[in-house]
């Protein structure tokens, strides 16, 4: 599978019907909601704000894990590809 932040080889570590936990070499682990991932194929995430987001997440909450969620998405103003 493929990171759905910056598109590289990522592993999935597990998926249940709220998301999926997902471990990327450079984006670090994170937990996708099944909310956000039925949105991408009509809108983009903003990968830098997100990243920045995340490493906020990661540092103020003390974990590993950032958390992709409706709440916490941030949306591309770019149009989809290929749309």
């Amino acid at each position: 599978m493929n990171c759905y932040l910056c598109g590289q080889a990522a592993r999935e570590l597990g998926a249940d019907q709220d998301g999926q936990h997902i471990a990327c070499p450079d984006c670090g682990e994170y937990a996708i909601s099944s909310i956000v991932r039925r949105e991408l194929g009509k809108r983009a995430i903003d990968r830098g704000p997100m990243r920045e987001d995340m490493h906020r997440q990661r540092q103020s909450n003390a974990t590993l894990l950032a958390h992709i969620n409706s709440e916490t998405v941030i949306w591309s103003n770019a149009p989809v590809h290929g749309k």
